[in-house]
């Protein structure tokens, strides 16, 4: 009877007996116990036992490998080539091999390299590569499908580097991948769908640098990653959807540098994000979509530096850390209804504007957005956006970006803010109005444009005072000469009078004596030693209320100037 040790590890708690009892076609019985955390009996599984040299005898013998329910101790493609005196890196061809819910036991590796799979069907499904090292590195699946579903590996390092999966579907589905490192690196996966799918990675690292995909669609959706580094940095994904949603990165650094993810659609939507660096720097998404929305991000710093994206969402997301969203090339970003309690860096490098589309409506910040309004044309980021968004939507997003530039010290582009949501916030109500009743633009028009000359022209809703001043000047210079062109030409419509000389009432037409008139008019003097006469008196009353208003206009935006 063998009776290998019970096994101790966060994965596998196990202990075998093999029994001289065939089992099927098998000619002894293994009898697997399974303990829980605490060394509890959880549950007894019996094997098929068949040795490793049986395995050797059906691989010279070009059968068939079926090795369902069995119960393979050590198991060594090396040891093969050992035997057989040939070099390490010779394949070792493995005809239509079944391993469904077999039972890889060893003590040291679980050894699979070189590996040339023929067949229709590569199934380990439900198979358990207990506790060592499982090596896969360098094989060949030169046949069909490759499904490991629901396998589950122990503690050891589990290596598929340089895998060669072939054409067809490769599935990983609900794997648990133990606590090990874990190794795709420089792996071709073929034109087939590609299916991680609710896998579990532990605590050790995981490494798919430089690995290929082809057309098909790639899905890591609810999986879940350990603590270790997820490294899937210059990865080539093909034309085929590639899906992240609702995956569990946990804490450790996650890269995705230099990926290039093809023209598929890549969803990253409601996946969380842990402690650690997560960077998408020089990756290319080429013309797809790249979702990010309602992801949480965790704590650490995401960079997007010089990434290639034509439309990239983040709607919805928590954004708790440094966000470096300097990219490369982008036509849309979408950051509506995200919260901001960090940074947010958006400024481009070398003043070169590469973002054409940039929506913030809904955003809630309490950290900072890092934004230019003349380097970020901040102006065409958020009116691009035509018919996609409200006049009123575009009005919210440039009062967040004037309340953002105030807090940043940007006061220049505070007040370019403030006047572009005044303007949309003016016009969205305007076509509220005619939308709700045709007839309101009785009132709604001539209401709009005395909005749009007395706060807009003329001051810039109070933003700049010597536009004000200009306004000033341009308004009494009018107003000296209508009244001059009144009493010089149409006398007995009305002129400027004055008591001064020797008759009681002398009437002037010096066009110095307008200006001067005009002037203590304007600026509500009144000295007393000229007054308009007829028609013109009305006119006065209107200049005097016009200087009024004027010169408090301008002391009010002249006194925001200044406390600022």
């Amino acid at each position: 009877m063998l009776d290998s040790p019970l096994h101790e590890n966060p994965s596998l708690r196990y202990h075998v007996d093999i029994e001289d009892k065939p089992m099927r076609s098998f000619s002894k019985t293994a009898v697997i116990s399974f303990f829980d955390e605490n060394g509890k009996k959880v549950s007894v599984i019996k094997y098929g036992f068949i040795s490793f040299e049986e395995i050797m005898a059906k691989i010279d013998a070009g059968e068939d490998i079926i090795l369902n329910n069995a119960y393979i101790k050590n198991f060594s493609l090396t040891d093969y080539r050992v035997e057989k005196g040939f070099d390490d890196s010779v394949f070792v061809t493995l005809k239509n091999l079944s391993a469904k819910k077999a039972f890889f036991d060893c003590d040291v590796n679980n050894d699979f390299s070189y590996g040339k799979f023929e067949g229709d069907k590569t199934v380990f499904d439900s198979a358990i590569f207990a506790n060592g090292n499982t090596n896969f590195s360098n094989s060949d699946f030169i046949g069909g499908d490759v499904t490991f579903k629901k396998a589950k590996f122990g503690a050891g390092t589990v290596s598929f580097q340089s895998v060669n999966f072939g054409a067809g579907a490769v599935n990983f589905n609900t794997c648990n991948f133990g606590n090990g490192n874990l190794f795709f690196v420089d792996c071709n996966f073929g034109s087939g769908n590609v299916d991680f799918k609710s896998s579990y990675v532990g605590d050790g690292n995981m490494d798919f640098k430089f690995s290929r995909f082809a057309d098909g669609d790639i899905t890591f959706e609810r999986s879940t990653f350990g603590k270790g580094k997820k490294d899937f940095k210059n990865i080539e994904f093909g034309g085929g959807k590639i899906d992240f949603r609702r995956v569990d990165f946990n804490d450790g650094d996650v890269v995705f540098e230099g990926v290039e993810f093809g023209d598929g659609k890549v969803n990253f939507r409601s996946c969380h994000f842990g402690h650690g660096h997560k960077s998408f720097e020089q990756a290319d998404f080429a013309h797809g979509e790249a979702s990010f929305e309602q992801a949480e991000f965790g704590s650490g710093s995401v960079s997007f530096n010089k990434t290639k994206v034509y439309d990239v969402s983040f709607k919805g997301c928590a954004l708790n850390c440094y966000f470096d969203l300097r990219l490369g090339e982008c036509h849309s970003v979408d950051m509506s209804n995200t919260i901001v309690r960090d940074i947010i860096d958006l400024m481009p490098e070398d003043d070169h504007v590469v973002i054409k589309t940039f929506n913030i409506s809904g955003m809630r910040i309490l950290g900072r957005i890092f934004i230019d309004w003349r380097t970020n044309n901040v102006y065409d980021l958020i009116y691009s956006q035509g018919e996609e968004t409200t006049l009123y939507k575009k009005a919210e997003q440039f009062r967040i970006l004037k309340e953002n530039f105030r807090n940043n010290g940007q006061y220049e582009d505070e007040d370019a803010a403030y006047l572009e949501f005044k303007r949309c916030e003016s016009k969205g109500n305007l076509d509220e109005a005619i939308l709700k009743n045709k007839n309101n633009g009785f009132w709604a028009y001539p209401q709009f444009y005395f909005q749009k000359y007395v706060f807009d022209y003329i001051g810039r809703y109070g933003t700049a005072p010597m536009r004000v001043i200009a306004n000033m000047g341009l308004a009494y210079t009018a107003f000296s000469i209508f009244y001059y062109i009144i009493s010089e030409f149409f006398p007995k419509i009305g002129s400027i009078a004055t008591t001064i000389g020797d008759s009681p009432l002398n009437h002037q037409h010096e066009l110095g004596n307008a200006f001067y008139y005009s002037a203590i008019t304007f600026f509500t003097i009144g000295y007393g030693d000229y007054f308009a006469d007829g028609y013109l008196k009305p006119f006065a009353a209107i200049e005097g209320f016009t200087g009024v208003f004027l010169m408090s206009y301008f002391t009010v935006a002249f006194v925001r100037k200044i406390l600022r």
